[in-house]
């Protein structure tokens, strides 16, 4: 019952999804005649980066309140959590009608298929057929001083520090002269914490995971999915897009300008401008493999290091 309903739910897509046809990136021939769904959504956004500060779920939040206003009877509820509470409310049923979620956090079998897209993506944006890309970020490294000491590191992604050939790291930002952190950390730094503020940031490369998507549950009513797409829609428009660069992200769209919310991230606002994307869930499924091997080679593991460097090379193609 539930496949014939979500090829219905594809044939017969509504029409307020395709009233504005040229910004909207649903087909335009799937149109449908019903009532719209009122009642209340779940989504849940899941992080990987630790320590969260749910910015992105309070932007998310405000996006979702300006849709309910268009749309009244309609309501989300956002919810900001970890991979480990996600897990644990995976696990104990607790099943939300949508995610939202950086490249590996959600398997694809728990996601329904979308319909054909037809956005305009910035090169190496990578293309998913169950979860739709709405943001990105990067990676830089600050250097707290001109003279900063390389072999003083901190940086809470191994996978890049593997990448990057660290071998040494500090245990904390506040002992490090080096950071190598996510664009979105690296904003916090530089807007709450005086030491940083005028510290020297450039960009490590074009190379990034950090992907946001949206991607519905599986088993979401299909009246659910036509306003999740609607609201997907919502965020891909151009001027929901260039709001996500006060969170240090970037959009996905290659007809939107991004403008950094700091004079000291230009130059890397303008190097991710192009960007080397991977698949979210061939991701998923290699990132044990790929983290481990990455840790292990921190340690001075060199066959752990070739191992890693041959798994990241099949994932870049």
């Amino acid at each position: 019952m539930l496949c014939i309903a979500m090829i219905a739910f594809l044939l017969f897509t509504p029409k307020f999804l395709v009233t504005h046809a040229k910004d909207s990136f649903v087909d335009a021939r799937f149109v449908r005649t019903s009532d719209r769904y009122n009642g209340t959504i779940v989504l849940y956004h899941v992080v990987t980066e630790r320590p969260y500060t749910g910015s992105l779920t309070a932007w998310l939040t405000t996006r979702a309140e300006t849709y309910e206003k268009k749309h009244k009877g309609t309501y989300f509820l956002i919810e900001g959590m970890d991979e480990k509470e996600f897990l644990e409310r995976i696990e104990s049923g607790r099943i939300p009608d949508a995610y939202s979620f950086f490249t590996g956090s959600v398997w694809e079998d728990r996601l329904c298929a979308l319909p054909d897209l037809h956005l305009p993506l910035r090169d190496g944006i990578v293309q998913a057929e169950r979860a739709i890309p709405y943001g990105y970020s990067g990676f830089v490294k600050i250097s707290k001083s001109a003279d900063s000491n390389e072999k003083s590191i901190f940086t809470n992604h191994p996978v890049l520090a593997a990448r990057l050939g660290i071998e040494t790291l500090v245990e904390s930002e506040d002992k490090a002269d080096t950071l190598y952190v996510d664009l979105r950390r690296a904003g916090d730094l530089i807007r709450y914490h005086e030491e940083y503020m005028s510290a020297e940031i450039s960009p490590i490369d074009d190379v990034s995971e950090a992907v946001c998507w949206l991607g519905i549950d599986r088993n979401c009513d299909p009246n659910k999915c036509e306003v999740i797409l609607d609201f997907c829609n919502d965020l891909l428009s151009v001027d929901e897009q260039i709001k996500l660069n006060e969170l240090g992200m970037l959009s996905v769209r290659n007809d939107v300008a991004d403008v950094p919310p700091d004079v000291s991230l230009k130059k890397v606002f303008k190097t991710y401008r192009t960007v080397k994307t991977f698949d979210p869930f061939l991701w998923q499924r290699e990132y044990d493999a790929l983290l481990s091997d990455a840790l292990l080679a921190l340690n001075g593991d060199t066959d752990a290091r070739k191992r890693f460097t041959i798994r990241l090379q099949e994932l870049y193609s």
